[in-house]
């Protein structure tokens, strides 16, 4: 009889620690973020990232006014940003011919940029450091 006490202890508990992982799986799951909280993330905000494809690390100044200044280490770029109403960071440079829209992502507490095309992601950012403020004077 205790032997079988122990057993069923046994798989309650696992079965328990099951449930508390599943649980904070899908707290730590990753998720689009919606307009308002691409909004409150950007606007009015340094940003320093990564770019995937290049490994090109930035600093960019997010204004609230709708203009963006960006510093890479081989120089500066100026354009203009805003959210679409499906949440998208859209962003056009000035030496761009057409802007780009792409969805900002949660990734249990890391932000990330992809792109989407032809219903596949394509990660195309990283995000390291969100600072109020323009804090390079960029």
């Amino acid at each position: 009889m205790e032997k079988h006490s122990i057993i069923i202890s046994t798989i309650s508990a696992v079965i328990i620690g099951c449930i508390l992982f599943l649980g904070a799986s899908s707290v730590l799951a990753e998720s689009v973020l919606t307009a308002e909280e691409v909004t409150q993330l950007f606007s009015g905000k340094t940003v320093e990232g990564i770019t995937v494809r290049k490994g090109y690390s930035f600093k960019a100044y997010f204004d609230p006014n709708g203009t963006i200044r960006t510093q890479y280490a081989k120089g500066k770029r100026k354009g203009k940003w805003y959210i679409d109403d499906d949440g998208r960071k859209c962003l056009r440079y000035e030496d761009m011919s057409r802007e780009n829209c792409h969805i900002i992502v949660n990734d249990g507490g890391v932000y990330k940029e992809f792109k989407v095309k032809g219903g596949k992601r394509h990660q195309t950012v990283e995000f390291t450091k969100f600072t109020e403020g323009n804090l390079y004077g960029l």
